[in-house]
């Protein structure tokens, strides 16, 4: 019985260490989550302001181009400007559609970092739920060994009182009085609580649960009542 009882304080004892490991992997995850959160709003910010730049070259671009066709329209007087002007007017284009590239490959890198982020934090999200699930049934079979712990011990130091007082009061109760003795109930018993049970008379030798029924052996005992 000692070894049964140390052993399930073993089985506790290691389903505790069990919810602490998984507790503190869950605090991990969700500072992880925090900082992809974090890391996910700049990507979104830094996105957000790639775009605006986008669309400020794009008007200047437009700009530009209006200019070029004002300039080609100019009379012939102003073609040696217009010459030097359609080159910078070029050189400026080039530089903007350079621009307007590098803006486009960066809100696309934003893009990307913003999928691996959000990929990032549904794996995360999906291990906080397992690991929740874990600690829930490691809690649940807690509870059970505890209350099967619990129930042994009682069971053990109930039978040792009842066999001592087994010993010594036997044969009083064999002989006790009718008045006695109350209709058996689904409950718990004490050693030498009597009962009536399909018209017989029994005593407990020594503790009986709910699930001992009178005639079927195990503590309880016929005799004979005396008038």
């Amino acid at each position: 019985m000692a070894e049964n009882l140390w052993n399930g304080h073993s089985h506790v004892q290691a389903i505790n260490n069990d919810i602490d490991t998984l507790s503190n992997r869950i605090h991990a995850k969700t500072n992880r989550i925090a900082k992809l959160n974090a890391d996910l709003s700049v990507a979104r910010a830094s996105v957000q302001n790639n775009i605006a730049q986008l669309s400020k070259l794009t008007g200047q671009l437009s700009q530009v181009n209006q200019e070029k066709a004002l300039l080609t329209n100019n009379n012939t007087s102003l073609s040696n400007q217009l010459e030097g002007k359609d080159s910078e007017l070029q050189g400026k284009e080039q530089e903007i559609q350079a621009k307007i590239q590098e803006v486009q490959e960066k809100v696309q890198e934003g893009n990307d970092k913003v999928a691996a982020k959000q990929s990032e934090l549904n794996t995360a999200n999906q291990t906080i739920e397992s690991l929740q699930t874990q600690i829930s049934d490691l809690q649940t079979k807690l509870s059970i060994s505890n209350a099967a712990l619990n129930d042994v011990k009682q069971a053990h130091q109930k039978a040792d009182q009842a066999v001592q007082e087994t010993a010594t009061s036997e044969q009083t109760s064999k002989t006790s009085n009718s008045s006695q003795n109350q209709a058996w109930e689904a409950k718990v018993y004490e050693a030498q609580d009597r009962v009536c049970y399909n018209g017989k008379s029994y005593y407990a030798k020594w503790y009986a649960s709910a699930q001992d029924i009178p005639g079927n052996g195990g503590p309880w005992e016929e005799y004979q009542e005396i008038n």
